[in-house]
């Protein structure tokens, strides 16, 4: 008992931590939108750029450090969370998904904002509008992040504070179906993109980008896969799942393994038949990547609720 009240009152002090760091990440954001808009009208009349950079640069860097000490708090208290509360959460796997992509976006806007400078000022640019849209689509993103942070702080509040609510005890069990809720927000997210790129993007920019944009993909369900593994790492390998859960690791494997022959052999297919499909050359590997994830975790997911279902 007297752990689960210091777990209770290290998750409040944590919650509230975030939400006040949230709430100042928000007037961040504002300004950001604002500064990226006066940027690209800076820029579509020629103007000098320094000029509104110098005034409001250490500004700048003030919100990308609030934004940056605001995610890690904010992973922080979604790990707490996904140790604490007994019952799995697509809002808190899709919360943990969100918040990883939107920190890596943060160094991403830090590296458009320099390389816009500098082909603007370098006299390039048939690139920036393009550049200034994924910052734009980025700033939605931490957006969307806050949002969810906000509403997962109220909710998590209620559920600690409501007898009427779920059972909490301090179990990792949830941990196993929120990491496959992860993986499918990953693979999703994954073949989503490698579509949107094989349809719009050119051969030589997916070669270009494709090993990063796979790390950053797969960078939420590497680090959930990494904390379960400190978690699990006092116990005994045996220990690690129990009798059901091993059987549905066998079943999802076996399913994936029988899936993913299939999808290789459909790929080579492509490659062996039509010579022009040149696209498969770059993108096999994240596109066996991403399906395979998708089966075995879309599997796992199956038998856990099937097994719920026939059990009450």
């Amino acid at each position: 008992m007297k752990k689960k009240n210091d777990m209770k009152k290290l998750i409040n002090i944590s919650e509230n931590t975030t939400l006040a760091l949230c709430l100042i990440s928000l007037c961040g954001l504002v300004f950001n939108i604002v500064f990226y808009v006066i940027l690209r009208i800076t820029i579509i009349n020629n103007e000098d750029i320094m000029i509104v950079a110098d005034k409001i640069e250490v500004f700048l860097a003030i919100v990308f450090i609030i934004f940056f000490i605001f995610h890690i708090s904010a992973i922080f208290s979604i790990i707490l969370q996904l140790k604490f509360f007994k019952r799995e959460s697509i809002l808190r796997s899709f919360s943990f998904f969100v918040s990883v992509i939107s920190l890596l976006m943060i160094f991403g806007d830090f590296a458009l904002l320099s390389d816009i400078s500098k082909e603007y000022i370098g006299g390039i640019k048939t690139g920036i509008a393009g550049e200034f849209l994924i910052l734009y689509l980025s700033q939605g993103l931490h957006l969307l992040f806050l949002v969810l942070v906000i509403v997962l702080t109220i909710l998590t509040k209620r559920r600690i504070y409501k007898k009427a609510m779920e059972e909490i005890v301090i179990k990792d069990e949830s941990i196993f179906i929120n990491a496959n809720y992860i993986g499918v927000l990953c693979s999703v997210s994954g073949l989503g993109l490698l579509i949107l790129l094989s349809i719009y993007s050119p051969l030589w920019a997916i070669k270009k980008g494709i090993i990063a944009i796979t790390l950053m993909i797969m960078l939420p369900y590497i680090a959930i896969a990494v904390y379960w593994a400190a978690v699990k790492f006092k116990e005994k390998a045996g220990e690690w799942y129990d009798e059901k859960q091993y059987q549905d690791l066998a079943k999802a494997s076996l399913t994936t393994w029988i899936v993913s022959v299939i999808l290789l052999a459909v790929i080579f297919a492509f490659q062996y038949w039509y010579s022009k499909a040149t696209i498969l050359n770059v993108i096999w590997f994240p596109l066996y990547l991403f399906f395979s994830l998708l089966i075995f975790s879309s599997s796992i997911l199956y038998l856990s609720k099937k097994d719920m279902a026939s059990e009450e």
